[in-house]
C-alpha cells in the first residue's frame, strides 16, 4: 500500500519583495528631493544673478543693494516681468540731483524693452546743499540764505541787521513740486509770525517753488517731512519710465 505524498510547493519571499518596494520607494523621494533641491538652487542662483544685473544697470546712479522678491525668480523670467523688486542706496545722483537715503519698491517690473514699470513706491531725503541748489535754480531767495533743520523743522537761515535770521518754512508736496511756505521770522531771540510783517519784507520768501520735473516720467510727490539732513521726500507713480 502506498502512501500518498503531499507536494509541496515553495512559498512566495514576501519579505523580500516588500524589501525591494521599499528601496524603489525611497529611490523615487531621493530623486525628487534632489531635482526639488536642485531647482531652488538654480533659482537662488538666477535670482543672484539677476540682482547684480539690476544693480549694474543702476550704476550711472550710485551704488546700489538690490533684492528681487517673490518665489521663483525662473518662472518670473519666463513672463519677462519680476514681481517685486526691492532697492536701496546709501547716495544716489539722478539728473545731476543729489539724494540720500533712497529706498524703493518697484512693483511689475519689465526685464526687457522699453515697458514702463508697474508701480514705484519710495521714499529719498533732498539733503540741504541740494535744496540750496534746487532753490536757486528755481525760486529767487535772498542772498546768502540756505536751508537747514531745527528740532524737526525746516528753516531758511540768513542774517539781517548783523543778527541771526531763521524763516520757519511749511513744506508741501504738489505733484512735481515741492511748495515751501514761510511761517515765522525769528530774527535772533525774538520772533515773529509772518502774517504781522510788511509784505515787502516776506515776498522774496513766501510761495518757494522746488520743481522737481526732472524725476522719471510718472513719479509724484505725495508727502514732504523734515528730517536732520534735509527734506524726505515720499514718491509715487504708475507707469514708470527711467528713460
Amino acid at each position: 500500500m502506498t502512501t500518498a505524498q503531499t507536494l509541496q510547493y515553495p512559498q512566495p519571499d514576501r519579505p523580500r519583495r516588500r524589501s525591494r518596494r521599499t528601496t524603489l520607494i525611497v529611490s523615487a523621494v531621493v530623486i525628487v528631493l534632489t531635482l526639488i533641491i536642485g531647482v531652488i538652487a538654480a533659482d537662488r542662483i538666477v535670482d543672484y544673478t539677476t540682482e547684480q544685473r539690476i544693480a549694474d544697470g543702476l550704476a550711472d546712479y550710485g551704488e546700489t543693494e538690490v533684492s528681487v522678491d517673490g518665489f521663483f525668480v525662473l518662472t518670473q523670467l519666463a513672463s519677462r516681468e519680476l514681481n517685486s523688486v526691492h532697492v536701496t542706496a546709501d547716495e544716489a545722483t539722478y539728473e545731476g540731483v543729489d539724494f540720500t537715503d533712497v529706498d524703493a519698491k518697484l512693483y511689475d517690473v519689465p526685464t526687457s524693452g522699453s515697458k514702463p514699470i508697474g508701480t514705484v513706491d519710495g521714499t529719498a531725503v533732498l539733503p540741504h546743499s541740494t535744496l540750496d541748489e534746487l532753490a536757486a535754480e528755481h525760486a529767487n531767495l535772498p542772498e546768502g540764505m540756505s536751508f537747514t533743520t531745527v528740532g524737526d523743522e525746516l528753516f531758511l537761515k540768513g542774517s539781517m541787521f548783523g543778527q541771526d535770521l531763521l524763516v520757519g518754512i511749511d513744506p508741501k508736496a504738489d505733484g512735481r513740486r515741492a511748495v515751501v511756505d514761510a511761517t515765522t521770522i525769528k530774527l535772533g531771540s525774538a520772533e515773529f509770525p509772518l502774517d504781522r510783517l510788511p509784505a515787502f519784507l516776506t515776498s522774496a520768501i513766501s510761495d518757494i517753488v522746488i520743481d522737481l520735473d526732472f524725476l522719471p516720467a510718472g513719479l509724484e510727490l505725495t508727502d514732504i517731512t523734515a528730517t536732520d539732513s534735509g527734506l524726505q521726500v515720499r514718491l509715487h507713480g504708475s507707469g514708470v519710465s527711467m528713460q
